[in-house]
């Protein structure tokens, strides 16, 4: 069935000498993988470039049940996400958050409104910020966790559910991952390097805790250099 849908892409990976197989969070089917044949070529007539992550896309595909990688029958921009992909410490946060979504969406099929526009949504105002961009995936980690029935009000609610009890000297880390919930994803809400990554930390343990689709995340190390 050739249908209409607009798509995330969260990753890539090569197949044979010039395809692709594209993982692409779709409105209407979720996570979704595609096969994207010689865009690889010299002789391509259409960039790679569509398929970075964090791309947004419009598409028309061929749709066939039971099929595992489904076929893409056009696809343009949805908006540009330009500065995502040229900005480092911008691509260098997106290449952490797509290698979790690739495993954290891998169950989530059929229609995503409500998940699909927090992505969208999210991406949008990512690609137009200039400032405040180091506390983003946080921001990201935390206020996608209603969408899949893993929301807290606050950092001491995200303690409690894990049964652990932290010392009084941890109240800033709590009192920081409180901010990041209850503020936007462009607020100053300040916060050290060493205090974001203890942040970081604590929300892993959390999804690790509540979820064993994570495992490792190789590009966590990438991440730190970066933000050191």
């Amino acid at each position: 069935m050739i249908e209409k849908t607009r798509g995330i892409v969260i990753k890539y990976i090569k197949y044979q000498e010039s395809s692709i197989i594209v993982q692409i969070f779709t409105e209407d089917h979720g996570l979704t993988s595609f096969m994207v044949n010689g865009i690889r070529s010299a002789r391509s007539k259409r960039s790679i470039g569509y398929f970075q992550p964090f791309s947004l896309l419009d598409l028309v595909i061929y749709m066939k049940s039971g099929r595992e990688i489904q076929r893409l029958s056009e696809y343009k921009y949805l908006t540009p996400t330009h500065s995502i992909q040229t900005d480092i410490k911008k691509s260098t946060i997106v290449l952490f958050l797509s290698e979790i979504l690739s495993k954290l969406l891998y169950h989530e099929k059929g229609p995503q409104e409500m998940l699909f526009g927090f992505l969208y949504t999210a991406v949008r105002e990512f690609d137009s910020m200039t400032a405040q961009i180091e506390n983003f995936h946080l921001h990201f980690l935390l206020k996608i966790l209603p969408y899949l029935g893993l929301g807290v009000a606050d950092g001491d609610e995200l303690i409690r559910s894990m049964e652990l009890e932290m010392i009084h000297e941890d109240q800033q880390l709590l009192n920081f991952v409180s901010a990041v919930i209850s503020s936007d994803f462009s607020d100053d809400i300040g916060g050290s390097g060493q205090l974001r990554f203890k942040a970081l930390e604590l929300i892993l343990n959390y999804y690790h805790h509540h979820t064993d689709a994570i495992g490792e995340i190789k590009s966590l190390k990438v991440l730190h250099q970066v933000f050191q």
